[in-house]
């Protein structure tokens, strides 16, 4: 009879052992992190925000009052939605597409309504 066992020694558990310290100390760390981002937040001062301007006394441009005039019809082809118009100092940039995908940007004039001119977007890109 021998004093020696046929079982399998077990397995190293000083790996686990650390891996299970390194993890149970990163979760310490950051539920530490987290309560004090919050304490922060909740004892924090309020600072006043300075007033903001009234948008209708800011100039639309530098240069001379944009001029009144009336109804302007825009070329709209048939099969195109407008998806966005979007003013830019004395442009106003409108945006044709379908279903989410600008096909056409014409640009007018805000001082007489008249259009500019317009791009094109083509998916055959530059050739």
């Amino acid at each position: 009879m021998s004093d020696q066992s046929d079982q399998d020694p077990g397995p190293n558990l000083t790996l686990l052992k650390w891996v299970v310290g390194i993890l149970g100390f990163l979760i310490v760390l950051f539920a530490g992190i987290i309560a004090v981002t919050i304490f922060a937040r909740l004892t924090a001062t309020e600072t006043e925000t300075p007033p903001m301007e009234d948008e209708a006394a800011l100039p639309a441009s530098r240069g001379a009052p944009l001029a009144v005039f009336g109804d302007i019809r825009l070329p709209i082809p048939d099969d195109m939605d407008v998806l966005a118009l979007t003013p830019s100092q004395e442009r106003l940039f409108v945006t044709l597409g379908t279903e989410g995908a600008a096909r056409l940007i014409l640009v007018v004039s805000l001082n007489d309504g008249r259009v500019l001119g317009s791009f094109n977007l083509e998916k055959d890109g530059i050739q």
